[in-house]
């Protein structure tokens, strides 16, 4: 039975994302995935992101590292208001800029009370001191 699955540095092809995303509709096991430096950009993960909605055993992702950004945010949003499963959801060191960060933050403070991590934030220069500090607290309520 496999509960954890570290993928990192293995810049997975569109197709082998696409492998993945599917799998993880059909998990019921996997609670760990490691998608760390993968270049990953916001298309592809918008696959892996809609297969993760639906999956209610995935608590602790890792995007870090990738090339995702505000669309990727957008994205993550609309998970985190279906996913009362999430936990930690890493995505330190992503060029999202403070408008993707703000609908995460929307997410947060209005419908998911179950994520506690989104990884170092201090690494997302992109997103501006402020949100950062805003997405902290926000998280903190969540804990």
């Amino acid at each position: 039975m496999l509960t954890g699955l570290s993928l990192k540095f293995c810049f997975l092809s569109f197709e082998q994302i696409l492998s993945l995303a599917n799998a993880l509709r059909f998990s019921k096991n996997l609670v760990k995935l490691d998608l760390s430096n993968n270049g990953i950009r916001p298309k592809p993960a918008a696959f892996l992101l809609d297969s993760i909605q639906q999956n209610m055993s995935l608590t602790d992702i890792n995007f870090h590292g990738n090339f995702l950004d505000n669309e990727f945010a957008v994205d993550l949003s609309y998970v985190l208001e279906k996913n009362s499963v999430l936990y930690k959801v890493d995505i330190s060191q992503n060029p999202i800029g403070p408008e993707g960060a703000r609908f995460i933050l929307n997410a947060l403070l209005s419908v998911n009370d179950t994520l506690g991590s989104l990884g170092d934030l201090s690494q997302n220069v992109y997103m501006g001191v402020r949100i950062r500090e805003e997405l902290a607290q926000a998280l903190l309520l969540n804990n």
